[in-house]
C-alpha cells in the first residue's frame, strides 16, 4: 500500500512508508520530524535506565601493583557478596509473594 505525506519543509508531496526516516524527495528533509524525536528520545531514555541499572563492579588492572590488587580483590569479594545477599532476598521475596 503507497502513502503520501507532504514535506513540512517543502510544501511538496512525497511517498511515505510511514518510516520515521523517510525523506522528501524533492528536499531530502525528514517527512515527520516529530516521530524521528520521539525515537531518539526513546533510545537515550532507554540508554540512561540501562545505564542505571548496571553495576559495576571493580576492575582490576593488569598493570596495578600488587598492594593495589589486593585490596581491590577484598573490595570486589564485598561487593559480589553484597549482590548475592541482594538478590537472595529479592528472590526469596518473589517467592513468598507467589
Amino acid at each position: 500500500m503507497s502513502a503520501s505525506r507532504k514535506c513540512p519543509n517543502c510544501g511538496q508531496w512525497s511517498r511515505w512508508t510511514q518510516n520515521p526516516a523517510d525523506r522528501c524527495e524533492h528536499c531530502h528533509s525528514v517527512l515527520d520530524p516529530v516521530a524521528v524525536y520521539r525515537e531518539q528520545a526513546r533510545q537515550e531514555r532507554r540508554e540512561k535506565e540501562d545505564k542505571r541499572l548496571s553495576i559495576e563492579f571493580i576492575q582490576i588492572n593488569p598493570d596495578d601493583p600488587g598492594y593495589i590488587k589486593f585490596f581491590k580483590r577484598i573490595g570486589l569479594g564485598f561487593q559480589i557478596a553484597f549482590v548475592s545477599i541482594i538478590s537472595f532476598f529479592l528472590w526469596l521475596i518473589a517467592l513468598l509473594a507467589g
